[in-house]
């Protein structure tokens, strides 16, 4: 049987050092949780005070959620940090989940409807953050129910 050579194993060989997000895996959650209450209203958003690095790569997401209420649904992208963009420019919208079913309490992760940040092909090109970010989430499609909660997890790789 033969052994095939890994892009990570070629590197090496050549003696070229690997990443963290390449093989070394430090991996990070970035959590955001609803406050206790909360008046929801559509396009309502919550945001991480977390800055991701630049050259971080997006892994994955889990969001555990209340009924938020008919035909709500929520989008979880990346914006840019107020440290390096006062503006916070919108890098992707709904770039880790895009179009989340929320109307009825469930968990919900990244499996089959991942967003445009997340390589769901060993055949795509790796995606990474070009600048320092914060990952933000809006409830869209309807108005929320008052005080629903949910926690929202991003599993990021970090560079090295």
């Amino acid at each position: 049987m033969a052994e095939i050579v890994t892009l990570e194993a070629a590197k090496v060989a050549a003696g070229t050092k690997l990443r963290n997000d390449e093989a070394l895996g430090r991996l990070q959650v970035i959590t955001l949780s609803s406050p206790a209450t909360a008046a929801w209203a559509e396009n309502d958003t919550v945001a991480s005070p977390v800055n991701l690095p630049v050259g971080t790569r997006i892994v994955g997401y889990k969001v555990f959620h209340e009924a938020m209420g008919t035909s709500v649904t929520m989008d979880i992208g990346l914006r840019a940090s107020a440290d390096v963009d006062p503006a916070q420019t919108v890098i992707d919208v709904d770039g880790i989940a895009d179009g989340l079913d929320v109307a009825a309490a469930g968990i919900k992760t990244d499996a089959g409807a991942a967003g445009a940040l997340i390589n769901v092909s060993a055949t795509e090109s790796v995606q990474r953050t070009d600048t320092v970010s914060n990952v933000y989430a809006t409830l869209l499609a309807a108005n929320p129910d008052d005080d629903q909660q949910f926690r929202i997890d991003v599993i990021v790789a970090l560079p090295g």
